[in-house]
This record gives C-alpha cells, sequence and structure tokens, in this order.
C-alpha cells in the first residue's frame, strides 16, 4: 500500500493545481473569482474543434446537461470524465477494495490525490475511445490525435476551473457549470424565438403559445406548456423536499447544558445520488454507442452479441442524433413524452427501477465515504461538545439515536430524487428532470453559503465558534 501511496504521491505531483490563497478571500473576491470562471466556461463551450468534422451522430445528446458540455466544442465531453473519476473511487472505497478511513488526514490527502490522478487517466482514456469510436467518424492518426489533444485539453481545463473555484470562489465549479447548461437549456426552451427547418414551428414554448395557441400544449419533441408545467412542479417540490427536515433535541455540555436542534434534511446527500447515477448511466450509453458505431454492421461472433446486449440504435439524419432500440441503451435512455410511455409501458417501468436503484446505492455509498455516516457525525459532535438529552456522552450512544434517523433519509432522499428525475423527464420537464434537481439544489446550496460567507463578514468573531 504504501508503494501505491508513494506512487500517486508522485504521479499527482506532477499535476498542475491552482495555489490555494495566502488569506482568506473577501466575498466580494469570491463572487469576482467565481463570475470570471463562469465566464471563462461559457466562452470555451463556443470553441470549435479544430480538425473534426461538424455534425455527425451526437452521442451526449440524451445527457450533456448533467456533463455539462457543448457539442463541437474542446468541452464536448464537459465533466463526464471527472464525474466517472469520483464514481469509480467512491465504488472502490464504499465496497472495502480500497480500505481507507476517510476521517484521518493521511488517508484523506491520499484519497484526494488519488481523486486527481483518475481523473487525469479516465480524461484521457474516455477522449480517446470517444474519438476512436467513431464520434467524428473516420479520421486519419494525425486528425484523431490533434482531435484527442483538444478534447483532453478541453476536460482538463474544465478540472482547473473546478479547482479555482473551490479555493477561490464559491461552491465548485463542477456545480456552477451543471447550474450554468441547466439554465441555458431552460430558458432557450421557454422563449427561443428559433424556427425549426423541417417543421415550420418555434422552437420556444411561450412564443409557441401565441402562434399555435392550443396545439403548444403537447408538441411531441418540441417544448410545450406541459413540458413547462412539469418544469415548475417539480422545481417546487424539489424546494420543499430540501426544505423538510428531522430535527434531533441536543444539548451543549459545554454552555451549561443549552439544549437546541440538529436538523437532518430529508434530502441528507443533496444532489450527489442523481448525479453519479446519471454519469454511470451515460457512460454505459456512451460505452453502447460506441461499440455500435464500430462493430454493428458485424452479424455474427462475439461482436454481434456484444452490441445486442449493450443497445443498437437509430440514427436521425437530421438532427444527428441516434436513439436506442434494443438492449441494455434502451431501458436505461429516459422515454419521453406521454405516447412513447404508452408503446413500451415495461420500458417505462425498468427505467424507473434502474435509476432510482442507482440513485439509493450511490446515497448509501456516499454517505459512508464522505463523513456522514451516524459514526463519524456522533464523534464531530462529541467534539464540539454536543450530546442527546439524557445519554452519555459517547459516540456510540449518539450514533445509535441518530443511526436510524440518518439511515431513514438516505433510502428516502434516493428514492425521492429518483422518482422525481424520472417522472420529470416522462413529462418532459425543460432542462431534463435530473438537470431540475441538480439546479435547484445547487442554487439552494450557493445561497447558503453566501449567506453564511455574508454573516462571517459582518460578524467575524463568529469564526471562532463556527470555524
Amino acid at each position: 500500500m504504501s508503494l501505491a501511496r508513494n506512487l500517486i504521491s508522485k504521479l499527482n505531483k506532477g499535476i498542475p493545481e491552482v495555489e490555494r490563497p495566502k488569506r482568506v478571500p473577501t466575498l466580494k473576491e469570491k463572487l469576482a473569482w467565481t463570475g470570471l470562471v463562469l465566464i471563462i466556461y461559457y466562452f470555451l463551450t463556443q470553441v470549435p474543434i479544430y480538425g473534426a468534422p461538424r455534425g455527425g451522430l451526437d452521442y451526449l445528446a440524451q445527457i450533456r446537461v448533467i456533463f455539462a458540455g457543448a457539442q463541437g466544442s474542446i468541452v464536448e465531453l464537459g465533466i463526464g470524465p471527472i464525474v466517472t473519476a469520483g464514481i469509480v473511487l467512491q465504488l472502490l472505497v464504499g465496497s472495502k477494495i480500497l480500505k481507507l478511513d476517510l476521517t484521518d488526514p493521511e488517508d484523506k490527502r491520499f484519497f484526494q490525490e488519488s481523486q486527481r490522478v483518475a481523473a487525469i487517466f479516465f480524461i484521457l482514456f474516455e477522449v480517446s475511445a470517444y474519438t476512436l469510436g467513431g464520434r467524428f467518424g473516420n479520421l486519419t492518426q494525425e486528425q484523431a490525435a490533434i482531435v484527442i489533444a483538444q478534447l483532453s485539453l478541453g476536460c482538463f481545463l474544465l478540472m482547473m476551473l473546478d479547482d479555482l473555484v473551490s479555493k477561490w470562489g464559491i461552491g465548485s465549479g463542477i456545480s456552477l457549470f451543471i447550474l450554468a447548461g441547466v439554465a441555458q437549456e431552460a430558458l432557450w426552451a421557454t422563449f427561443s424565438p428559433k424556427i425549426e427547418a423541417t417543421t415550420g414551428r418555434y422552437v420556444g414554448a411561450i412564443p409557441a403559445l401565441f402562434t399555435e395557441g392550443v396545439s403548444a400544449i403537447y408538441r411531441g419533441s418540441l417544448p410545450g406548456l406541459v413540458g413547462l408545467i412539469s418544469t415548475f412542479v417539480v422545481f417546487l417540490a424539489v424546494i420543499w423536499a430540501y426544505e423538510v427536515r428531522v430535527n434531533i433535541s441536543i444539548a451543549h455540555s459545554i454552555y451549561g447544558g443549552l439544549r437546541t436542534k440538529y436538523p437532518i434534511r430529508l434530502l441528507y446527500v443533496s444532489n450527489v445520488p442523481i448525479i453519479f447515477a446519471s454519469a454511470l448511466l451515460g457512460d454505459v450509453d456512451i460505452l453502447a454507442k460506441i461499440a455500435w458505431s464500430r462493430l454493428g454492421s458485424e452479424t455474427e461472433g462475439w461482436a454481434k452479441y456484444l452490441v445486442d446486449f449493450l443497445g443498437r440504435y437509430e440514427a436521425d439524419p437530421i438532427s444527428g442524433s441516434v436513439s436506442p432500440v434494443r438492449g441494455l441503451a434502451y431501458y436505461i435512455t429516459t422515454p419521453h413524452g406521454p405516447e412513447v410511455i404508452v408503446q413500451d409501458p415495461l420500458r417505462a417501468i425498468f427505467y424507473v427501477m434502474i435509476l432510482v436503484g442507482s440513485c439509493v446505492a450511490f446515497a448509501k455509498i456516499w454517505v459512508m465515504t464522505a463523513g456522514m455516516d451516524p459514526r463519524t457525525v456522533s464523534e464531530q459532535l462529541v467534539k464540539q461538545g454536543i450530546v442527546v438529552p439524557g445519554r452519555r456522552a459517547n459516540p456510540k450512544v449518539i450514533a445509535k439515536t441518530i443511526e436510524k434517523y440518518i439511515e431513514a433519509v438516505t433510502y428516502l432522499g434516493g428514492i425521492m430524487v429518483g422518482l422525481l428525475a424520472a417522472v420529470a423527464n416522462f413529462t418532459g420537464a425543460f432542462g431534463t428532470g435530473s438537470g431540475i434537481l441538480l439546479a435547484v439544489t445547487i442554487i439552494a446550496g450557493l445561497y447558503e453559503r453566501l449567506a453564511h460567507e455574508r454573516t462571517l463578514e459582518m460578524y467575524p468573531r463568529l469564526k471562532r465558534f463556527i470555524g
């Protein structure tokens, strides 16, 4: 294990890193850095890939909002490889294959270094597989090398921007990019004045309402009022769920037994399960598309069975998007619209089961690996002089008291985000159901962080009490 730690440490030192500020930035400085990163991100989404043909099959059409990428740009893969690296490490730690105690500073540092090294590996691996898998057609070796270099640079720049936000700004860059992508797609679907060439209809739901009247309620693949209403309903449902808390009575032994409440949110694991679940299903979908693109014409042997298992697709020559028609990809891809669900209700049921099951699994894994499990939380409370009234000030005693609450909100939270995302996707919510869930929780988290930073600036002495 020491050999692996030394190797990871040496590799990590070779990866550029944003230097931490020598003093704590002010709130205005943090906002300025966050805004600058957002501007740079939007600029990168407009930088085209040199040497790659435009158009072609869009492998990431179904999950582009989650990956925060832009088709045809150097950040086409977005944060996909970075999130995938996090998923793999979380699974390794959660399954005890990689035995780490993340409450130990040395193990935590090794885990963070491993994430950075794994992110670089997955950037190079996924970009190479994506390019050589046929996304840009048949390229020469020189063209493929140039495209791989550009896409790798784009993913690496997003990784560095995420590091910059986490150290100099507010929140995380990954959350910021996801929020920017969801907001852009939702606003475009609502107000877009663009007229679709094939149908002559407005793309935006609001312009369509004024020109089409009742026909704008549901418009198939185009944004309609049903999708707009669904967006607002899911938005409000997530806000409600985010504010639901279970309050546990606690007492501060340091302050003479002062009693108060320790809140545990219903969405205890926030948006992490849906990010990981969407990224995992998206990676499987990309793998299936690459296999179909390269081996889909095979009529016998292992290649045929592999493609049949992963999935076969039909391509839309106009939009460049592809839709699965069989295989695993068919059941993990969202069936958009009521007519699709009616045609194959079994597919919708399987999709809900897979998505909800993935969310619950990742919720449990995240609680175990992020220091949110009952044992770790109880140890933190005891260190702060917090006890449960009528119980001994012992971490095991407190852990037993809060365990049932944390277990309940972990599973319920995973089930709820999975169901909300699935239902919103079925009704055609703008920005996808997963995107709306992420956007609401990210906005709520940013608001709380801003309020926290503002309070500390107004009352500096509070830092001694809350850190």
